[in-house]
């Protein structure tokens, strides 16, 4: 299959109809032209063909003049449809925002009294579970224990952290490290206390708790005492250097 014979469906992918997609390929073709001649070129009627043109217009994909009192239609230059898909990405970045909060508001159902505080995750879906909880959180102010980079590796943590502030805005975030690792992040600050810790895992404390001991298991906590009483004890390390 040729470039051209692609070009329709791949403006589809960016939310264009058929015809759409006809017209503005005509209209690119012929370049400043009337309704009539883009109808006949598009092979569709030119009621139509004006209907189409005016979403296209509402697109910035073509352009109206007037030229003695006849109208001309332009196909904008291919770089507009730029500006679809940076609508496209604010749109699903709305609709991840509105989703997150509908998520929320299920997870307090979710997490309701009679539930367990404590839950057991494992094997590589489970700890994918886990560390998606945390990137989903509304916490502005996290803590880190990262003993064991092998577990969660230092570039991994700084992406999800990336993720967590260009949703939320201005976050801080603590990490003690047992191994050296450079960041760019300015909402970072990173300690390094290497042989000094005898944990060997992943501690992770925002609004919940997360413990990945190992690769295969992990938990999360939802008991506020617990997670008070780690933090305390975090800071305490964190105070001591």
């Amino acid at each position: 299959m040729t470039k051209t014979e692609t070009l329709p469906l791949e403006l589809r992918k960016l939310g264009l109809t058929e015809k759409e997609v006809r017209v503005y390929l005509a209209a690119l073709e012929l370049g400043h032209n009337s309704v009539q001649v883009i109808a006949k070129k598009a092979q569709i009627s030119r009621p139509t063909a004006y209907a189409v043109i005016k979403n296209l217009e509402n697109k910035e994909l073509i352009a109206e003049s007037k030229e003695r009192g006849k109208r001309y239609f332009t196909a904008q230059s291919p770089d507009h449809l730029l500006g679809i898909l940076r609508r496209q990405k604010r749109e699903l970045e709305e609709k991840e925002r509105e989703f997150l909060r509908i998520i929320a508001a299920l997870r307090a159902k979710y997490y309701s009294k009679d539930r367990c505080e404590i839950r057991n995750y494992s094997g590589k879906a489970g700890l994918e579970l886990l560390l998606d909880d945390f990137s989903t959180s509304n916490t502005k102010e996290i803590y880190v224990l990262a003993a064991d980079n092998k577990i969660w590796p230092a570039g991994q943590r700084e992406k999800v952290y990336q993720r967590i502030q260009k949703r939320l805005g201005q976050i801080r975030i603590k990490e003690i490290s047992g191994q050296p690792a450079e960041s760019s992040l300015t909402y970072l600050e990173r300690k390094f206390f290497g042989k000094n810790l005898s944990f060997k895992g992943i501690i992770i404390i925002y609004d919940k708790l997360i413990i990945l001991p190992s690769l295969k298991n992990g938990l999360l906590i939802e008991n506020k005492i617990v997670i008070d009483l780690i933090k305390s004890l975090f800071l305490m390390v964190w105070q001591s250097e």
